[in-house]
């Protein structure tokens, strides 16, 4: 089902919504600019969390991991570390005019907690949790930016079921298609090797290119 401007509407609402409900109990950001082979991105500290500095240390990390794979940031990205009780590690890529975002939050379960399924929880390629949740996120955001619409409309491709080789990648894979996407593009950028159907797959439904 092809979005209509109305649909767009209600969906950049709900975006825009999760965002600010999960941003709006931080007292203050602390801004801090980073680049990595000329490649430019912003991280946003909250002070109150004493992790933010180890997540803002990830998110360098992570950076370098998919650049120097040879994948390009989306651009204008923004991480918001937080500590924030209402705070998720999740993806934002449309603002309430459904104009392109890219932002990310790492919240509390960026360090502690979250899925124990996950490939952030198996320190793949060097990395620790936040780093690879990170990379999982932009994931997502690359995703969004390959599909545009279809990655949203309502019966497309990536919107139902779950993904066939989801097993071979991680638990967490098997909760739906984009999260697939963005596991196994977290793992290619990771070093992870993948079967030629699990590969297939993902291409099938969009997975950013990884040289």
């Amino acid at each position: 089902m092809a979005l209509d401007s109305t649909r767009k509407k209600q969906l950049a609402t709900m975006e825009m919504s999760a965002f600010f409900g999960q941003t709006a109990q931080v007292k203050a950001f602390e801004r801090e600019e980073g680049s990595y082979s000329g490649q430019t991105y912003t991280i946003f500290k909250d002070s109150a969390d004493g992790d933010a500095a180890a997540k803002a240390a990830a998110v360098h990390q992570a950076v370098k991991k998919i650049i120097d794979k040879g994948v390009a940031l989306p651009k204008n990205l923004r991480v918001y570390c937080t500590k924030a009780y209402e705070a998720q590690n999740r993806a934002f890529s449309r603002d309430g005019a459904w104009n392109e975002v890219s932002l990310v939050i790492l919240g509390p379960a960026a360090l502690n907690g979250g899925r124990a399924d996950a490939l952030s929880a198996t320190g793949l390629g060097g990395c620790n949790k936040p780093a690879i949740t990170c990379i999982h996120e932009i994931g997502h955001i690359l995703h969004e930016r390959n599909l545009g619409d279809g990655y949203w409309e309502k019966g497309a491709l990536v919107t139902s079921g779950v993904a066939t080789n989801s097993a071979e990648v991680s638990g967490y894979a098997g909760q739906n298609k984009k999260e697939f996407v963005a596991e196994v593009f977290a793992g290619l950028i990771l070093g992870k090797n993948f079967t030629g159907p699990c590969k297939v797959e993902y291409n099938s439904y969009g997975g950013p290119a990884v040289p």
